[in-house]
């Protein structure tokens, strides 16, 4: 056990190391920060790759349980250390190897248990390192920046469709759901939305949106009181930011409008994913690490700046204004910060709590 805990912590580190150079980047690209270059270069795969593959590895490898199956986040860490260094070539292939690892990792799950969500995070793994063989191949970050996020948004609707199983949804519902997917996965691997314009890319991810919207447990337990009314909040904003990026790839698709790739990049990175992160954190963190964490009120105050700083973001790239944009970087980065000190600071009060109810040792 003590192995396995030390395993998880280097690339915790690593990950998180890999959030804060992404958000440096992102500020610095606004002329809020210093001009670091290898930061600004990076800051998407910083954030994808290194932060959020680097997690998802993590859990996987959890799950499993094996030594060898912490590999795919070491590999990740590993990519996290070598784009720090500037070595752009040789953190491709590290996070390709991790990306190529998780795809293992689901892929075994997915045999073992073959479930729709199974099969839904094998593909996930699968189009993570597809994207990733095509930036080792020399794509540009930005080129294959749509399938590194159709990774995330597919691993997180195969986490909800897991969570959302009590609901028991129909073999037509799950194929309906099947299809969206298929068209949303077609889209990237023929090109979309670079190629080909977005409308199949937009109109599946509003499509998907829309299902979970309707069907994902959150519709339940959003009237229920506590973590389960928080998350679920968190899930139906999520889902919100899904359908505005949908409807931004079919208004302005990316190949004809780069303030729409912003809109669209932004709307799913922050909007969806950090979402969908603010309602599962308490529930992942002790799984991955055994940390402890408990529910607070105060933890919608973080989730109301973020909305604030990707709705900024949106705004900002619609009236082309730098002061806008960096006012939401701003908020995101606030949020993000606000959110874990109320996590740690619950904890250390927990733990302060349960210090003074030890009884004292007898004289």
């Amino acid at each position: 056990m003590k192995v396995k805990v030390l395993l998880a912590i280097v690339p915790l580190v690593a990950a998180a190391t890999a959030m804060a150079c992404g958000f440096a980047g992102g500020l610095a690209r606004l002329g809020l920060g210093p001009d670091n270059a290898v930061a600004i270069d990076a800051h998407g795969a910083f954030m994808i790759c290194g932060f959020f593959g680097t997690l998802i590895a993590l859990e996987r490898a959890v799950a499993g349980g094996r030594l060898a199956d912490f590999l795919a986040p070491a590999f990740g860490a590993a990519g996290v250390i070598l784009t720090h260094a500037g070595l752009a070539e040789a953190a491709a292939s590290a996070y390709g190897l991790s990306a190529l690892m998780l795809t293992g990792l689901t892929l075994l799950a997915a045999i073992r248990q073959p479930e729709p969500f199974t099969i839904l995070m094998a593909g996930a793994a699968a189009i993570f390192t597809y994207g990733c063989v095509l930036w080792i191949r020399g794509e540009t970050a930005a080129d294959v920046a749509y399938l590194w996020l159709g990774f995330l948004v597919l691993t997180v609707l195969a986490e909800r469709l897991e969570l959302s199983r009590l609901r028991a949804h129909s073999p037509a519902a799950l194929g309906l759901l099947g299809l969206f997917l298929a068209v949303f996965v077609g889209a990237l691997i023929t090109g979309e939305p670079w190629q080909h314009g977005s409308a199949a890319l937009g109109g599946s991810l509003i499509a998907a949106a829309l299902w979970f919207l309707l069907r994902d447990v959150a519709v339940v337990t959003i009237r229920q009181r506590g973590l389960a009314r928080f998350s679920a909040v968190c899930l139906m904003t999520g889902y919100g930011w899904l359908i505005v990026a949908g409807s931004s790839l079919i208004a302005l698709p990316p190949g004809e409008a780069m303030f729409g790739h912003d809109m669209a990049v932004h709307a799913i990175g922050l909007g969806f994913v950090l979402s969908m992160v603010m309602a599962h954190a308490p529930i992942i963190l002790p799984a991955i690490v055994g940390l402890k964490v408990r529910y607070q009120p105060a933890l919608y105050g973080p989730v109301l700046v973020l909305q604030a700083g990707v709705a900024a973001r949106m705004s900002g790239d619609i009236l082309e204004s730098d002061l806008v944009r960096q006012v939401s970087a701003v908020l995101t980065v606030t949020a993000v910060v606000l959110y874990l000190a109320i996590l740690v600071v619950t904890r250390l009060a927990d733990l302060l709590a349960e210090r003074r109810r030890r009884p004292s040792p007898a004289l």
